[in-house]
């Protein structure tokens, strides 16, 4: 589908709000309409504007450029309007769709989105470009500049095979380059070459990535291809990928994509992008085109150091920069090649700064905006809360390091440079207490606010929020449970307890969807399992496909004496309660004994010895008359308020519960 703006001018001035142009406004209508359904196959069209001395319409269908000519000066007459056509100019399916809403001098022609084709692309983050052959630079001199021998023998081939008509697509192609601006730019002057030879009908060409084709509300690749006939796809694919057990997003998206380009091979140029060296979505692309399209690489090769000096030099001497030494220095000095968008990158960086300090320094002296930092070395209030946790020091590093570590992996996609994958979930292990529930809250929004989630939420649930009942119920359930999770954190409390001792039962499935679906979210959810050391070792023993799908174990240590000292005075701080001399030693003798014992609760434990000690507290002071006790009297906690609970040093069952 191809789309036309054509820009005519009266001879005579059309007043608005007049009568005379109500009539004409009318009577244009009509014939719009009677146009649509009298070409519905060929052509649709409608006005966008008209008033004054100007008149606006679009035209879509399918065919030459002449036969559009044609067409606006056939639709220009049927108005009776005195006056010329100006300009007749090709336009993508945003504007189209944009004019659309927002034509108000004349009526459209009923379902116009539809004869348009564009009612489909309607919620679709759209992003198309025309290109104007004239416009572009030679594409073999273009080769030359970007050190792209492989574009230059093309081009070659391309002013060998000249036709006098647009016949179809004898070959499509395969970029391989990591900025992607950079080969979108070269992209189009290929388009524009094509077009020039009439190995191309169309200048649309439609960009689509795999972001893209995740975030719309629709089948955008159906679509788009729909639409584009003569134009040209450009498809992003570069996206690091793992080798996991299950086919991920990626590789669906690249069946897909080579299924219409396939379907459409003889009407619709595409042209695929990925990475240097991305050598797994290369062959995912062979595999699903098969025989059915023939793809040109095109590559940049890397240049020496003198090569790269020349080329920076030549972006220098078009901004008027004669002295390169400051943007030589830039360049590593053990590295003796580099690519020639890796180029464009450092001298986009340099030049920056040479705008602030040489061209503007005026504004030498202004401050960046930079990121307040806390102690964690991560952004956020989240962060500060977790550094401020008591003690707890090995899980703050951990947190951190994992935080710089998935920041990282979004610089490599952000630079389109090819790495595996990683995975992001963890495992919290634990006794009870050690707080493993209130660091994955705090995981959670400290990912939110560093732009690792989109929501940052905690969605917590066990085994009885996974495994279903009967038989079939389990995985919709637990499909839902990561739906539901989707840009946040899906914790897994007691992990361990979804695996019974029964081989293909619930359990089992419960494991296995679990699995699948970590992979099929693993760009937006993060799933935390948690539970006690030896039995989450167990649990992970059970199903090594799990393993692989941990990127980081976060060990809760048990408190310590003097922890748990700081953990009480903390709490009754919050509380508004202070403790005698007397009352802090007695705490201290209850911890000593209570860290020599199993599973002794940890900030459970304090938790409830300082609400048993309230009570205390309080029948202590019951005896007195409350009217004449100070506040200090009130809010004091005394020695006699602390009683060692009764504890068992016997390994005794569990209480599942884990965080305080």
């Amino acid at each position: 589908m191809r789309y036309f703006e054509c820009k005519a001018a009266m001879k005579k001035e059309l007043k608005t709000r007049s009568d005379a142009w109500s009539d004409v406004c009318n009577e244009v209508g009509n014939i719009c309409q009677e146009y649509c359904d009298r070409n519905e196959d060929r052509f649709s069209m409608f006005v966008t504007s008209l008033r004054c001395k100007n008149c606006t319409f679009i035209i879509g269908g399918n065919g030459s450029d002449k036969a559009f000519s044609s067409e606006c000066e056939a639709i220009w007459k049927s108005f009776g309007i005195n006056g010329n056509i100006e300009s007749i100019t090709e336009i993508s399916a945003e504007k189209v769709l944009r004019d659309i809403r927002n034509c108000r001098d004349v009526d459209k022609p009923d379902d116009i989105d539809d004869l348009m084709k564009v009612d489909r692309l309607r919620y679709m983050a759209l992003d198309e470009h025309i290109v104007e052959p004239d416009k572009l630079p030679d594409l073999a001199d273009y080769a030359d500049f970007r050190s792209m021998p492989e574009l230059r023998e093309e081009a070659k081939r391309i002013d060998a095979c000249t036709c006098d008509s647009f016949m179809g697509h004898p070959v499509h192609y395969l970029f391989e380059e990591n900025n992607t601006e950079s080969m979108r730019k070269t992209a189009y002057i290929l388009v524009g070459k094509l077009m020039k030879a009439n190995r191309l009908v169309s200048g649309r060409t439609a960009f689509i990535s795999e972001k893209m084709i995740l975030d719309s509300r629709g089948d955008i690749i159906d679509a788009i291809y729909a639409n584009l006939k003569g134009g040209t796809v450009i498809a992003s694919v570069n996206t690091a990928r793992s080798d996991g057990e299950y086919a991920d997003a990626s590789e669906e998206v690249i069946k897909d994509i080579c299924k219409h380009a396939r379907k459409y091979r003889n009407d619709i140029l595409t042209i695929f992008h990925i990475s240097h060296n991305d050598r797994m979505a290369e062959n995912t692309i062979a595999s699903y085109v098969k025989d059915d399209l023939m793809l040109v690489r095109l590559r940049e090769t890397a240049v020496g150091r003198a090569e790269c000096a020349d080329y920076l030099g030549k972006l220098a001497a078009e901004k008027d920069i004669h002295n390169i030494g400051d943007m030589l220095d830039k360049l590593d000095p053990e590295v003796d090649t580099y690519y020639i968008s890796e180029l464009d990158n450092i001298f986009e960086d340099y030049y920056a700064e040479y705008l602030r300090n040489k061209l503007y320094p005026a504004y030498l002296g202004c401050e960046k905006l930079e990121a307040k930092r806390t102690e964690a070395e991560t952004d956020g209030k989240a962060a500060s809360e977790l550094a401020e946790m008591i003690g707890l020091t090995s899980v703050k590093d951990v947190i951190n390091r994992s935080v710089n570590f998935f920041k990282l992996q979004q610089v490599y996609k952000e630079r389109d440079i090819v790495m595996d994958n990683p995975a992001r979930s963890m495992i919290f292990t634990g006794n009870p207490g050690t707080a493993k529930t209130t660091v994955a809250r705090l995981t959670s929004k400290i990912f939110r606010d560093n732009g690792l989630l989109e929501n940052g939420r905690l969605i917590e649930v066990g085994r009885a929020d996974l495994v279903g009942q009967y038989v079939g119920w389990t995985a919709p359930t637990i499909k839902k449970a990561f739906k539901k999770a989707k840009g946040s954190i899906l914790f897994i409390d007691e992990a361990y307890s979804l695996v019974d001792d029964r081989n293909g039962s619930f359990g089992d499935e419960a494991i296995n969807t679990i699995v699948q679906e970590m992979e099929n979210h693993r760009d937006d959810t993060i799933v935390i399992f948690a539970g006690y050391p030896k039995e989450m070792g167990q649990f992970l023993e059970k199903n090594p496909g799990l393993r692989s799908r941990i990127a980081f174990h976060v060990d809760f240590p048990d408190y310590s004496e003097s922890e748990l000292m700081d953990i009480l005075k903390l709490m009754a701080k919050n509380k508004n309660l202070k403790l005698s001399k007397k009352a802090a030693e007695k705490a201290q003798e209850i911890f000593r004994e209570a860290v020599k014992l199993h599973d002794f609760g940890n900030g459970r434990f304090v938790r409830n010895l300082l609400e048993n000690a309230t009570m205390g507290m309080a029948q202590r002071l019951a005896k007195k008359n409350l009217n004449k006790l100070t506040d200090k009297q009130l809010t004091t906690l005394e020695a006699d308020d602390f009683v060692m609970p009764v504890m068992t040093t016997k390994k005794e069952k569990n209480d599942h519960r884990i965080g305080f």
